[in-house]
């Protein structure tokens, strides 16, 4: 129960303001589509795995609204719930007090960050608590606990699609745990190899491994070198600022055979982190259980005095980042112009597609997005941490820009509005004239009305053919 509460009270700036990230609007688009009869993956794409969307269309199903704060309410349960885990783990390996001390420090270490990261009901969030599961179980030395290790991973992977490197570590772990047995780690993957599959039951497979997996080798891609370091020293100082005394255990503990595993969950960890150069806060929330794990035991070698200076070393980042979420307005545009222009204008059954990255405008409508995708930056190559600009088209999956318009065509959009002439988030460098057959689409079919806020406005005024003239896609 302590640790219920104090997971509730890290997140009580969550419970009472709603947008925190424009993933979470993204992420509302998706679940709204799916609590109205939509499959992810046809009627709204993104490129993460689909448990996230899933979980926000089943709080929209029960509430009855598209408030994110239930949401936010699940990310602090499942904390304490992972809180937990590592804490039990922690005592059965050391002490009673190295459990308290897991707890506190995942508890502490999720919510300093900024509040970007640390009070969204993101990915990363909602994958901690099937992950600390996972690299429990992989500990536990039997049969049954490899393969839920194993389910539990999958889970996590359907979450936040990063976690597939624990595959690694989870073998490791239930090899090294379970008499060295090679039976143990094949169960692991076997149970990740299933639960992942049976994601087939939900939305269509092989549009999820393309979108989730395949579709997303641009990401990982170094961008441009000469930005590398100031993006990694944007999110690596203030990580470290923040969670300074996890770290500083950490080098107290010093390395043990049986800590073999929990290095290579932080290595494929920090591999995460790293993957595609693009270093976003929310990325380290893949380190933080082996991190806990590894340092709460070394908390015993540790004399009174200097846990009073670690708990001051905790509180200082953490009180400050909570403090800071309470007055948040990173992400808080007015979008109530263009949003009542869009109830003014369209049904709810009808569609509505935004040429940009403001997910929110669908969210607050409760639009299906025209062209089916969330976002248009998979149509542009735009990535957030590369440079804009039209060098990025050549980052466009592979018949992306093909898929947009056949969606396009065949469910056309009341209103199409264009976000480039605003220059919101980057669009300023990607005009629709930018994809001629958008530009083509757009002009032929669709009448400009006045601006809202600065966005251009089309409404559609003739209705086109189901298939792109000229193309026979």
């Amino acid at each position: 129960m302590l640790l219920v509460a104090a997971a509730m009270l890290a997140h009580l700036p969550g419970l009472d303001h709603q947008l925190f990230d424009p993933d979470e609007a993204a992420i509302a688009t998706l679940g709204n589509v799916v609590a109205h009869g939509g499959v992810l993956y046809r009627d709204a794409i993104d490129r993460k795995p689909p448990l996230a969307p899933l979980l926000y269309a089943a709080s929209f199903a029960i509430t009855g609204t598209r408030d994110l704060r239930p949401l936010h309410a699940l990310v602090a349960i499942e904390l304490a719930g992972a809180a937990l885990v590592l804490a039990l783990e922690a005592r059965r390996v050391g002490s009673r007090r190295a459990g308290w001390w897991a707890a506190g420090l995942l508890i502490t270490g999720a919510v300093a960050f900024r509040p970007v990261a640390a009070q969204a009901a993101n990915y990363s969030q909602l994958a901690l608590l099937p992950a600390c599961g996972a690299i429990v179980a992989a500990r536990r030395g039997t049969a049954r606990s490899a393969m839920a290790a194993g389910v539990l991973l999958g889970v996590a992977v359907l979450t936040r699609q990063t976690w597939l490197l624990g595959l690694l570590p989870a073998a490791v772990g239930a090899w090294l745990s379970g008499d060295r047995r090679l039976s143990r780690p094949i169960l692991v993957m076997v149970g990740t190899t299933l639960t992942i599959a049976a994601v087939a039951f939900v939305v269509p497979f092989g549009e999820f491994w393309r979108w989730t997996f395949t579709g997303n080798t641009s990401l990982l891609s170094v961008g441009a070198s000469n930005a590398v370091w100031p993006r990694a020293q944007r999110t690596l100082w203030p990580f470290l600022a923040g969670h300074v005394a996890v770290c500083l255990l950490l080098l107290r503990r010093g390395l043990h055979r049986t800590d073999i595993d929990l290095w290579l969950w932080l290595v494929t960890g920090l591999v995460a982190v790293v993957a595609g150069f693009r270093f976003f806060d929310h990325y380290w929330f893949q380190v933080l259980p082996p991190l806990c794990l590894l340092a709460a035991p070394a908390i015993d070698r540790v004399k009174r005095p200097v846990r009073m200076l670690l708990v001051a070393l905790i509180a200082w980042p953490t009180v400050m980042s909570w403090r800071s979420a309470w007055t948040t307005t990173a992400f808080s545009n007015n979008w109530r112009p263009v949003v009542s222009l869009i109830e003014a204008r369209t049904r709810p059954t009808d569609r509505v597609a935004v040429w940009g990255s403001v997910a929110e405008i669908y969210w607050l409508s409760g639009r299906f997005p025209g062209g089916s995708m969330v976002l248009t930056d998979f149509v542009v190559g735009r990535s957030a941490g590369r440079p804009d600009g039209p060098q990025r088209l050549h980052d466009a999956g592979p018949g992306v820009l093909d898929q947009y318009l056949r969606s396009l065509y065949s469910h056309p959009p009341r209103l199409f509005l264009d976000t480039s002439s605003a220059g919101i988030r980057g669009y300023r460098h990607y005009p629709i004239s930018l994809e001629p057959r958008v530009d083509r689409f757009v002009h032929r079919y669709y009448r400009a009305l006045p601006p809202a806020d600065r966005i251009t406005v089309y409404e559609l005024y003739r209705m086109p053919p189901t298939r792109e003239p000229g193309t026979g896609r």
